[in-house]
């Protein structure tokens, strides 16, 4: 009991005495800004199952430093939900997302930011995807892409959002 209680008071102080400011974003986490709000999104799949769908989604900080994005969205097959986190990870330079949603699909995208265009991608044996999005202050265009082992890339979906708030 006694080695926890030092050790707590060598972690609160440590704390209390860092000059780390838990909590305050750096510039490239501020970049994020841009994305939080509620969006009114229209979605349109193309490929081997086109489709269109519609719907909402918010996005929020976490903690002042990342953001985490909850959409639902309807078409022709019914209710789709995704969630998403959005984060600068320092020691790689880039921002990562993280993407689940509800017919089973979870990815781990890459990316950089240029100006108001952000490009994320992953890649495995054989395939690579792209997501480009151009971001003003109340719009979001995207373009998602897939490039198999011959390297030429197809677009797979397109979107455009609008802020609502």
């Amino acid at each position: 009991m006694t080695t926890t209680r030092v050790c707590f008071a060598i972690l609160t102080a440590f704390a209390l005495a860092s000059p780390i400011a838990f909590g305050q974003p750096s510039p490239e986490q501020k970049k994020l800004e841009s994305m939080t709000g509620k969006w009114q999104t229209e979605i349109e799949f193309k490929g081997t199952t086109p489709g269109k769908a519609s719907g909402t989604e918010e996005c929020e900080w976490f903690a002042n430093l990342h953001i985490v994005c909850h959409a639902d969205l309807t078409g022709a097959a019914g209710l789709y939900r995704a969630m998403r986190t959005v984060s600068w990870v320092p020691a790689m330079k880039q921002y990562a997302v993280y993407t689940i949603d509800s017919i089973g699909y979870a990815a781990l995208t890459m990316g950089t930011s240029s100006g108001n265009t952000w490009t994320f991608t992953s890649a495995g044996p054989g395939w690579k995807t792209r997501l480009t999005m151009k971001i003003s202050a109340n719009e979001i265009t995207s373009t998602s892409e897939y490039a198999g082992a011959d390297g030429k890339w197809i677009t797979t979906a397109s979107s455009r959002s609008k802020r609502l708030k």
